[in-house]
Formats: C-alpha cells, structure tokens, sequence
C-alpha cells in the first residue's frame, strides 16, 4: 500500500502559502501539506518528511531556488518536483529542467496546471 502523499510548498509570501493551502485542502481529500518559506526550512523539512509532491519558488529570500530545487532532487528522488515563478524566459526554464525539476508553471497558471504537473487526477 502507497503512504498518503505529502506536500511541500516552498514559498516565500504569506499570502500565497495561504491561498496554496485552501486551494490544495479543496482540491485533495485530507492533505498533509508542508510549508517553507524559504531554502534553510524547505532542506529541514524535507529530510524530516520526505514529501512526495514539492512546489517550490525559484526566487528565495536566502538562497537561490535553482540551488534549493538541486538538493532537493537530490534527497527526494522520487518526488514530483515542480518549480514556480512569474517569469517564462527559456534560458530559465532549460536551468530548471536541467536542476532536476519535473515541471515548471508561471504563478498565473497554478489553479489549472499544477495537478497535472504533479500527475495528480481529481475527480
């Protein structure tokens, strides 16, 4: 039997790791969902509860998220892993696939691309 997925949001405003949160305990049945707000506590975090599903922002307060994105394919990896910023650039985009990242979506785009990034089906 699967453990129940857990969730890790790496996200450095409030305001969007509340929005996150909601739109995540609608989407899914009981949720467990982790957040960070920035590099130090996503790499705690992760070691700690190994999640399944990460979301993390390319753009942290303490240290890149490319760096952070790195690690944590390197200590998760199995993970869904999808990085998320407001920039589109393709030099971007090839550094975050090259980092390890399954997936990346604009900010804009959450609410219709991310479960299907983390190849999660919803009813």
């Amino acid at each position: 039997m699967n453990a129940a997925p857990v969730f890790l949001l790496v996200e450095p405003s409030p305001i969007l790791q509340s929005v996150l949160h909601k739109w995540l305990q609608n989407k899914l049945d009981h949720p467990h969902i982790l957040i960070a707000e920035n590099g130090v506590d996503a790499l705690r975090l992760a070691a700690q509860e190994a999640p399944s599903h990460v979301l993390i922002e390319i753009s942290l307060p303490d240290r890149m998220g490319l760096e952070i994105l790195y690690e944590l394919r390197q200590g998760l990896p199995a993970a869904r892993i999808v990085a998320t910023g407001w920039s589109d650039n393709s030099f971007l985009l090839d550094r975050i696939k090259f980092t390890g990242a399954d997936g990346y979506i604009v900010k804009d785009k959450l609410a219709s691309g991310l479960l299907p990034l983390w190849k999660i089906s919803i009813e």
